[in-house]
């Protein structure tokens, strides 16, 4: 009789095993794809927006490997100005390298301490939103909450004389006191007439837009001696330390990137940890099922917007004193509009909506190098971070076209139903 030995099934390889698990839908795979699709993307606007390579293109079966050499040549050197311009310069490295001096240091620092700068209002702003998403309630008025934190700063900005460790969580707690109040207004009219919240931030942010000439043309806020729109400026005390001023003044990195930092940990554990953030979950989810818990629904809706205001005036409080160190009719640019892309691609995560708002900031400043270094328009970073919040925003649409498995898992974002 003959023995019949069970045969052990066959191991995949380490590579197949990485294969399928690269065709896992997940937020790594997923933002990699959608960078990949943005690059792709901005690759033939830089092709059909560039004369002398459509020109090319035309005699594309006389000279094909010149063509495509041309093109690629071209994206080539715009993407990476646009990385150096954001991270770092790998020219400017190997000279710090080779003669390690304080001013090849800031050279090489340079682009990176800008992006930051521009991401920390952006991630306190995009954490608010999150906020707000998490309880399904959508603040579109960001912007105006933005400007009203900093118009509260300011003013305690340039009337007091203190301590920069008083005056400063002074600046912060005022702004977040007026964004909370403004947003909380919002969340008010919606828990006790029902207004929707997306009207009545939309509303309140526009009437703020057209207070702040007015305001920015009070005689004890106007720059002395001048009717130009722009506000007087904090005193000294009250500006964010620069981090990296000891080694040049041209770092604009600031204490306001080490509180953005603290606040993704703070929003971490609300979300996580504590009783309000769980209720305000759950409120989320189901109002109904939150009523019959026992929740108290009017109060955690007016409680949920003003978290979310006093989070986005926060935000304006450090673009003022750590940026712009004044007002002007253009304050704040579009950070209440970006910061609600930054929650989306974050996935209203606390460390996502980090990640997301460093890559804006990358785009942004890797933008303007972009720009002035091959003549390529900064818009194109733009066109890239829309790609990529477009791809992240509709998952099921990358994980059908790229056969990813689990893509239903992917897709239950965490996200707003203020537009149902």
């Amino acid at each position: 009789m003959t023995a019949v030995t069970a045969q052990r099934p066959r191991q995949p390889s380490r590579f197949m095993a990485i294969i399928s698990k690269a065709r896992e839908a997940n937020i790594v795979v997923l933002s990699v794809i959608s960078l990949l699709i943005a690059g792709a993307f901005g690759a033939v606007l830089i092709i059909l927006t560039t004369p002398s390579l459509l020109t090319s293109w035309e005699s594309f079966f006389s000279h094909p490997g010149a063509t495509i050499a041309s093109s690629a040549k071209l994206v080539w050197w715009a993407y990476e100005s646009l990385f150096q311009g954001a991270v770092v310069s790998f020219h400017d490295l190997s000279t710090w390298i080779g003669n390690p001096t304080k001013a090849n240091l800031a050279t090489v620092l340079g682009p990176l301490s800008s992006t930051l700068t521009y991401a920390s209002p952006l991630i306190v702003a995009g954490l608010g939103l999150s906020v707000g998403f998490r309880g399904s309630l959508f603040d579109i008025g960001g912007q105006g909450q933005v400007i009203a934190g900093a118009g509260a700063a300011l003013i305690v900005g340039f009337s007091l004389h203190t301590s920069p460790l008083l005056q400063v969580p002074l600046e912060m707690v005022v702004a977040m006191l007026v964004g909370a109040l403004l947003a909380g207004a919002c969340g008010a009219l919606k828990a006790y007439t029902g207004a929707h919240e997306v009207i009545t931030t939309m509303m309140s942010s526009r009437i703020i837009l057209a207070l702040l000439p007015w305001f920015l043309g009070l005689g004890f806020i106007a720059r002395a001696g001048f009717h130009d729109g722009a506000s007087k400026t904090v005193n000294p005390e009250g500006q964010l330390p620069l981090l990296l001023g000891h080694i040049s003044p041209s770092l604009t990195l600031n204490l306001g990137f080490p509180i953005a930092i603290a606040t993704v940990f703070l929003v971490q554990w609300f979300f996580n940890r504590s009783k309000t953030g769980f209720r305000i979950f759950m409120v989320g989810q189901s109002r109904e099922a939150a009523r019959t818990a026992g929740i108290n629904i009017k109060q955690v809706t007016i409680l949920t917007l003003a978290l979310a205001g006093a989070l986005l005036g926060m935000a304006g409080m450090l673009e003022l004193t750590g940026i712009e160190q004044f007002m002007s009719t253009n304050f704040g640019g579009s950070y209440g509009i970006d910061a609600i892309a930054v929650a989306l691609v974050g996935r209203n995560k606390p460390w996502g909506v980090f990640a997301a708002a460093v890559f804006f900031g990358m785009m942004q400043q890797g933008g303007q190098i972009m720009e002035a270094t091959t003549g390529i328009s900064q818009s194109l970073a733009i066109v890239i971070q829309a790609v990529v919040a477009f791809c992240i925003a509709t998952p099921f649409f990358v994980c059908d076209i790229f056969k990813l498995r689990g893509g239903e898992r992917l897709a239950a974002l965490e996200t707003s139903a203020g537009w149902a």
